[in-house]
């Protein structure tokens, strides 16, 4: 508390001190400003200052301090940050000339070009840095040369007038100083000459380098150049050299030791800095006199600026330790420079000119217009920097702001309005609130953001409507599909309206969406409806089967021949198409071979009874099949009953099924039979099947003797609706294939061994099954079954998709074996598997899940994604991506199989290694299959 009434006591007691100086040209006032903001940082002043610059315009100061420190002021003392810092521990130069801003921060030299002087965030900078040149000290500007001092005693020149970008910098020239020593200071004179000064003395030298003249003084920093006055301070010593002529003019013995000094830019008066004290010491350069010592300021930098300011500084101790006070003094150095008569006509421009802008501004009805008004950059042109332009300026930058904010609030609110808002309006809502400063306009900027959130989170739920809407009315199973459709285009270019926190929430509820509609959209297109005379599979219907028998022939069929009381009889049977024989009960079978020209009566009424009541054959009633109505189920069945319309329509054709082992080829053609109420004839294959295997084979009857039976093939394709299934249709020799030729083709015929020739009925199905190629005893289908066959490739369940989604298809089938999930119907099923695997939290879904079912439903994910990995493995090694030999088929039987031990043994590798493991006979295969287990 002691320090902080030392530091506000002082002043309080300069701020109300006014020093009176007499000079030559009159009285210089002084006096000590009080608007220089504090900077945030409350340390910053425990680091002297190193330097000053003040831009040429008298809008902008800069600080730099030990260690790299920065501080920014504009001309009224308001705190900035520079752009671009530079990354330095030391800022020894700041220069200030023809529209650069350039900074000597050893080992980097940084310039910045000024495009807008009155805008610091559009100084655009470049920061010279280049193998073996190090700026060390000494810093100057003219005619668009920038002249540099670099370790080694070197001076550097560049030409920045026409480029900045200097990707390649080409340097003017280079020259060594070896005559002054190490460099301190640098001046580029009128006439384009180098004064350079250094620890050993100084020395001008031409643009090229040559010694000019060299001079026996060491002013180290202490340089500064007014007019055609080159003044030098050297220990308690000034001097002043004419730059013209290059000769010393005077020299003046002062009470300080000079450690820096600036003055007007018309040469009447020098501040020094004193390098020891807080001293400032003041020179008439017109007269050639020291006027006074000014105590309590002064320290060891001092830099005038065109508007009269003076800036310096103070050290001060304290318990803490020392600390280093930037201070800025007014002056009347203006009116030495400016004469009153001038410096009111001035004013009264400045005053006409704000009046103009100010109704121009009232006017403006939109920012363009005020954008382009003209006024506040004529105050601006306004050469002298007087206080009262520049009050007017600052006044109209105000109004120009405050009706800028007006016109932007505005235009916003009419876009709210409208629902036109996004990103763009936010970001610039949040520029003026980071720029605001006064509490009200803090406020409203505040709330209009917070209406511009609400306006975009509308947009976002309403875009999302809208897309939920789309969904109900259109196709699309798959997140492709889906990501196709134009409304979910217009969504995504929505959400590129939005900030990046709404962005990445519309993209999570996007994602929902379709996972949501790709759940409800699967559950509703993919069902099974059994109706009373017909099937929906999807999209597709099926009639059922009408229970409809084939009608049987009987005839009468002699055997055996018997010689009775000299004539001969027959023994007489009836025999039915299928080969069934019935012998007479009522009458003797035994039967004069003459009676038989004129058949007798109760004969025919025998075959007329036959053929009234047993001449049907036994209807083949399918089996009842339990199965799970997976959307991969039935969709697999959508697909197998539109190409089996096709075979029936056309009258031609066979459906191959071809799918790994286990896939569930066979089960599909099951639950097909029973649910349209269709016989099934499975007629399976191998490669020592011969043709009396398809066709018809003899047997011995020990009563009647050797007999033809037909195959089970001939039966079905004279069976009224018979599916016939030809299982592993490609494992038939190449000898047997020929035989199905006409069978698949328009013709549906079979032709026995006899010749005699087997019409399939037209409503007899066709389908057959097959394993990949590279199954053992498995061949290439030939092409002529190819060309009349349709194949229709069975795929496990689907398990994962591009994006990392998890499909429930097997879940399914595997979830009731165990405890908590069994009583869960499939529906309830796939919203519960959604929300825990997917994360997609559904009401439904998050109503069903319990811990149990949390952890069991986790137990079918980790079988499920072993399941997988192995059959990738699999595929791989068979595609040849892999050279891990991995033969091993993990069908859908396996994962039920291990489906039923995973509550008992409560982890799926477990189970997956003693099940599964034992199956592989090969040692490396087994090894293998392991590793994938432990991994996954």
């Amino acid at each position: 508390m002691e320090i902080l009434k030392r530091l506000l006591g002082s002043k309080e007691k300069q701020r109300r001190e006014t020093y009176e100086i007499q000079s030559s040209k009159g009285v210089l006032r002084l006096w000590l400003e009080e608007d220089l903001q504090r900077d945030p940082d409350t340390k910053v002043e425990e680091f002297w200052i190193e330097t000053i610059g003040v831009s040429e315009d008298a809008l902008w100061l800069l600080v730099g301090r030990r260690y790299g420190i920065l501080q920014f002021y504009d001309w009224k003392g308001r705190f900035h940050r520079l752009p671009a810092r530079p990354p330095a521990q030391v800022v020894s130069e700041i220069l200030f000339k023809e529209g650069f801003l350039a900074l000597l921060t050893p080992p980097y030299l940084v310039v910045y070009r000024m495009e807008d002087p009155n805008n610091p965030g559009m100084w655009k900078s470049f920061k010279l840095s280049q193998e073996g040149i190090r700026p060390s000290a000494g810093l100057d500007l003219k005619r668009g040369i920038l002249a540099f001092g670099v370790v080694g005693n070197k001076v550097y020149t560049i030409d920045i007038a026409n480029d900045l970008s200097l990707k390649t910098v080409e340097f003017k020239s280079v020259f060594s100083c070896s005559e002054v020593g190490e460099i301190k200071g640098i001046k580029i004179l009128p006439s384009l000459k180098v004064f350079v000064s250094g620890t050993e003395g100084c020395a001008i030298y031409s643009m090229g380098g040559s010694l000019v003249k060299k001079l026996p003084y060491k002013p180290g920093r202490a340089i500064s150049l007014l007019g055609s006055k080159l003044v030098l301070g050297e220990d308690n010593k000034v001097i002043v050299l004419d730059v013209n002529k290059e000769e010393e003019l005077f020299k003046l013995d002062v009470p300080i030791r000079v450690s820096g000094l600036d003055g007007d830019e018309e040469g009447m008066f020098v501040f020094l800095a004193d390098a020891e004290e807080n001293s400032l010491g003041i020179v008439d350069l017109s007269s050639g006199q020291y006027l006074q010592t000014l105590k309590g300021f002064g320290y060891s930098v001092v830099k005038v600026s065109k508007d009269g300011s003076i800036y310096t500084s103070r050290v001060l101790d304290t318990k803490e330790g020392k600390l280093y006070q930037l201070i800025k003094l007014g002056s009347n150095l203006l009116d030495f420079i400016y004469p009153k008569e001038r410096q009111e006509k001035l004013i009264k421009q400045a005053e006409k000119l704000y009046k103009d802008f100010v109704s121009s501004v009232e006017k403006a009805k939109s920012l363009s217009q005020l954008d382009g008004l003209k006024g506040l950059k004529e105050l601006y042109s306004l050469d002298i920097p007087l206080r009262r332009i520049r009050e007017l300026v600052l006044q109209g930058e105000e109004l120009l702001k405050k009706r800028r904010l007006e016109l932007f609030l505005d235009d916003i609110q009419q876009k709210l309005k409208r629902g036109e808002v996004s990103k763009k309006e936010l970001k610039e809502v949040e520029d003026w609130l980071n720029n605001a400063e006064e509490k009200e306009e803090i406020e409203i900027l505040t709330k209009l953001k917070d209406q511009i959130n609400t306006s975009l989170k509308r947009m976002l739920a309403d875009g999302l409507e809208r897309l939920r809407q789309s969904f109900l009315e259109r196709e699309g199973s798959s997140v492709e599909e889906l990501e196709s459709y134009q409304e979910v285009k217009d969504f995504r270019d929505l959400l590129s309206k939005l900030p990046k926190e709404l962005q990445l929430e519309g993209e999570r509820l996007l994602e929902k969406a379709i996972q949501e509609r790709i759940i409800s959209y699967r559950l509703k297109r993919f069902r099974i409806e059994n109706l009373r005379d017909k099937v929906l599979f999807g999209n597709e219907e099926f009639p059922k089967f009408d229970g409809q028998k084939r009608k049987l022939l009987w005839r009468l069929k002699t055997e055996d021949k018997l010689f009775i009381n000299g004539k001969v009889f027959t023994k007489v049977v009836f025999e039915r198409e299928d080969g069934v024989v019935l012998e007479p009960k009522r009458y003797s079978n035994l039967v004069p071979i003459e009676d038989l020209r004129s058949m007798p009566k109760w004969i025919k009424s025998y075959l007329r009874h036959l053929n009234g009541l047993f001449s049907y054959e036994p209807y083949r009633v399918p089996l009842f099949v339990s199965f799970e109505e997976t959307p991969w189920f039935v969709q697999n069945l959508e697909r197998f009953v539109s190409l089996i319309k096709d075979q029936l329509s056309f009258g031609e054709g066979i459906l191959i099924l071809e799918g790994d082992a286990g896939v569930g080829k066979n089960f599909l053609v099951e639950v097909f039979s029973a649910l349209t109420n269709r016989p099934l004839y499975i007629i399976p294959c191998h490669s020592k099947m011969e043709k009396e295997d398809l066709t018809y084979t003899y047997e011995f009857d020990p009563k009647r003797g050797t007999k033809r039976v037909f195959s089970e093939l001939v039966k079905a394709l004279q069976t009224p609706g018979a599916v016939i299934y030809i299982d592993e249709i490609n494992t038939l020799p190449p000898s047997l294939v020929k035989l199905f030729n006409p069978l698949f083709d328009y013709r549906r015929y079979l032709t026995l061994p006899t010749g005699e020739v087997i019409k399939a009925r037209s409503d007899v199905i066709l389908v057959g099954g097959m394993n990949p190629q590279h199954y053992l005893g498995v061949s290439e289908l030939p092409q002529d079954i190819k060309s009349r066959a349709d194949v229709m490739f069975v795929d496990y369940p689907p398990f994962e998709d591009q994006r990392g989604f998890f499909y429930p298809d097997e879940a399914i089938i595997l979830k009731d074996y165990l405890s908590s999930l069994s009583d869960i119907n499939s529906e309830d099923f796939t919203y519960l598997w959604y929300a825990v695997v997917n994360g997609v939290e559904t009401e439904k879904g998050m109503e069903l899940k319990t811990p149990k079912r949390e952890q069991q439903i986790w137990l079918i994910f980790e079988l499920l994604k072993i399941a997988n990995a192995i059959r990738k493995a699999y595929r791989d090694y068979q595609s040849q991506k892999s050279e891990e030999p991995v033969e091993f088929v993990f069908s859908i039987r396996d994962t039920i199989r291990c489906a039923r031990r995973l509550e008992r043994y409560g982890s799926a590798k477990a189970v997956v290694i003693d099940t599964i493991l034992p199956k592989v006979s090969s040692p490396l295969e087994r090894e293998i299959i392991r590793n994938i287990v432990e991994s996954v």
